[in-house]
């Protein structure tokens, strides 16, 4: 597996949640659990923003559903929270030390929610090595939203 595809691989997972930047839309749906909005961006900063400069795949892992599927770019789906650590292990082993998460909507139908949003990811310099856009199915567990499916592209032009 080259560099690039390590990279972009770590970026697919790391764009599903974690948010910099957050633009003011409306949300639907919040239900009993409060903002539903706010909860989902929270649960991204937790689990990517603040475990990427710490290499933390586990924590990482920790949002996502037991069931869990995440679709990177260039790749085959990665199915369970298992296999989802080792996907965020293999970025963070890549170098990816950083990401940068910008949520553009969200709506909720009681225990369920999608995301969608745009990303990039960084290395310990600052260098982005990719960016691109995500959608994000979430399931609220135990009054915990989760990322039950994840999928993430690259807007960069494919390697030569």
């Amino acid at each position: 597996m080259t560099q690039r595809m390590k990279v972009s691989l770590a970026a697919v997972a790391l764009i599903a949640v974690g948010h910099i930047g957050v633009y003011a839309l409306p949300q639907r749906g919040t239900g009993p659990a409060g903002n539903v909005r706010a909860a989902i961006e929270a649960a991204n900063k937790r689990h990517f923003m603040d475990a990427a400069p710490k290499a933390d795949a586990a924590l990482v892992a920790a949002v996502y559903t037991d069931d869990a599927v995440a679709y990177p770019a260039n790749s085959e789906p990665v199915k369970g929270r298992t296999a989802l650590q080792a996907l965020w292990k293999g970025a963070f082993d890549a170098g990816i030390a950083g990401f940068d998460l910008i949520t553009h909507e969200v709506e909720s139908f009681g225990d369920t929610a999608w995301e969608t949003g745009a990303y990039a990811m960084k290395l310990k310099d600052g260098t982005v090595v990719d960016r691109g856009k995500y959608v994000v199915i979430w399931k609220r567990v135990n009054g915990e939203w989760k990322i039950h499916r994840d999928i993430w592209t690259t807007s960069l032009p494919a390697a030569k």
